[in-house]
């Protein structure tokens, strides 16, 4: 990979950058409460929530990760897409519009006030009433939202590098500032509305960059042959493919273990706050049902062209890539024109922003709504909270950066928080929607042990399983017990649940 510093590349990218700066200053004037800095006072519509959603979810991996896995080994690795655009449907069809009217109708419990639930922690602490909830998943999602963050900044490092000639640590710290500047600002509206314009710019970028290799290559068939040439199992998604000493080697064939692995990625959705927050936040219930539909083909579309990307580099570039994660930038600057590059550029920060304002937004929010008002200061005014939150960015994007500057490959740090926040709370988060039966206290149970199986599971696996299954498998069994063996729930909880699901 190259140095790009053209004058034109980098004055198009700065452009970019000044843009999504000015939304963060347009959207600081219209948060007035905690409800505006935390999900846009629920009045985004159905294209902006599912753009918004999807950009979130598709962070640097899309561009760094996922065509390295397709270059290293082939179309094995179209389990993971399938299981993630499966997941995206899902998640629309199953939790978004009964967790949108759940949070805005639950009250805070405390005190009988009414007041909607603006962050996941908080639905949980008022769907069941009990705080315990509030403080536990705050700090699961603190501790993976850290790593998640770290991935973002390694990005950023990355494309600041590529564009100015810096070293990755520098671009690393500039990137992080950025990001950090205009969510603290704009909070959920910046982030929102910012997701738009590098959703737009994601997947054209993706797609003009697909076509662009394939026609390199003289079409679908040149395309396709220079692929087979390597080696004719890349093709195919039940050949185990690896890169070895420069040639590509089928290995086995691809294991049920690998397979279940990739497919487990659907349920990763279902716990995720930074998308869960996109629900929170529609203007309305109906939106589910159409968001499902334009996410379903954004899903397929924007993880299909980054598995061409992978691809096309393994026939242009054959085994020379040092770092497999370099492909979509490396094809950039091989064949992009320097005044197109720095276009192509800015996609890949849409990208990583698009994902990290999200989780700077929640994060932050957290520690202001679900430590400082819960257990601090329960009457501080909203204008004091907005404030907090935005020092909680801050705050956050310090300890991110230093996780990014511990290093590591970013689809490896994205999967292990993907199965953070999977098995956390997606177990939970089912139950609440749908069953009267689920107690606080299966809740506390499930939460620390789907998170903590996760985080123990990755130093002992040795079958190479995903520890988002086994985290959601603990998850299940601890709900179970706790509901089974635990306190009953409280008759004005299941009168609630009645109360919503009526409605």
């Amino acid at each position: 990979m190259t140095t790009n510093s053209d004058a034109s590349t980098i004055i198009v990218f700065l452009v970019y950058l000044i843009a999504v700066l000015a939304i963060g200053i347009w959207a600081y004037r219209k948060n007035t409460d905690m409800g505006d800095f935390a999900i846009g006072g629920r009045r985004l519509g159905t294209f902006v929530t599912t753009i918004s959603a999807k950009a979130t979810d598709s962070s640097q991996w899309v561009f760094f990760g996922l065509p390295g896995a397709f270059y290293i080994s082939g179309m094995s690795n179209i389990w993971l897409i399938v299981g993630l655009t499966l997941g995206f449907y899902l998640s629309w069809r199953l939790i978004a519009g009964r967790l949108r009217k759940y949070s805005a109708e639950v009250t805070d419990w405390r005190d009988g006030e009414s007041g909607e639930s603006v962050t996941l922690p908080g639905f949980f602490a008022n769907r069941f009433r009990h705080d315990s909830l509030r403080w536990v998943s705050a700090i699961f999602i603190i501790i993976f939202y850290v790593v998640y963050l770290g991935s973002a900044f390694i990005a950023t490092g990355v494309i600041f590098s590529q564009i100015f000639g810096t070293s990755v640590t520098t671009g690393t710290i500039v990137g992080a500032i950025v990001v950090m500047v205009y969510s603290s600002l704009g909070g959920y509206l910046a982030s929102s509305y910012t997701d738009v314009v590098q959703g737009f710019i994601m997947f054209f970028s993706l797609l003009i960059l697909a076509v662009a290799a394939i026609i390199k290559l003289g079409g679908l068939g040149g395309f396709v042959g220079a692929i087979t040439a390597q080696n004719s199992d890349l093709g195919s998604p039940f050949a185990g493919v690896e890169l070895i000493d420069g040639n590509w080697v089928t290995t086995s064939s691809v294991s049920f273990i690998a397979i279940i692995s990739s497919l487990a990625w659907a349920v990763g959705y279902f716990g995720s706050p930074h998308i869960l927050a996109r629900f929170m936040g529609m203007r309305k219930v109906e939106s589910a049902k159409n968001g499902a539909r334009l996410g379903i083909f954004l899903s397929i579309t924007l993880l299909g062209f980054a598995g061409v990307i992978g691809f096309a580099a393994l026939a242009l570039f054959g085994p020379d890539l040092t770092n497999p994660e370099d492909a979509y930038m490396s094809l950039v600057a091989e064949l992009m024109p320097t005044w197109l590059a720095g276009i192509f550029l800015a996609g890949v920060l849409s990208a990583v922003m698009s994902t990290a304002d999200s989780q700077l937004v929640v994060a932050s929010t957290t520690l202001t709504e679900d430590f400082y008002r819960a257990f601090i200061n329960r009457k501080a005014p909203d204008k004091v909270l907005v404030w907090l939150s935005r020092l909680a960015v801050g705050f956050c994007t310090l300890i991110g950066i230093i996780v990014a500057l511990r290093g590591g490959t970013i689809l490896d740090l994205v999967g292990y928080a993907w199965a953070g926040f999977g098995a956390s709370f997606g177990p939970v988060l089912l139950a609440a929607l749908y069953s009267k039966k689920t107690t606080w206290f299966g809740a506390l149970l499930s939460i620390i042990a789907g998170g903590s199986t996760v985080i123990i599971y990755r130093q002992l696996d040795t079958i190479g399983l995903y520890e988002l299954i086994p985290g959601f498998l603990a998850g299940l069994i601890a709900l179970w017990i706790g509901n089974r063996f635990g306190p009953k729930p409280k008759a004005e909880v299941v009168d609630r649940f009645e109360s919503v699901s009526a409605k």
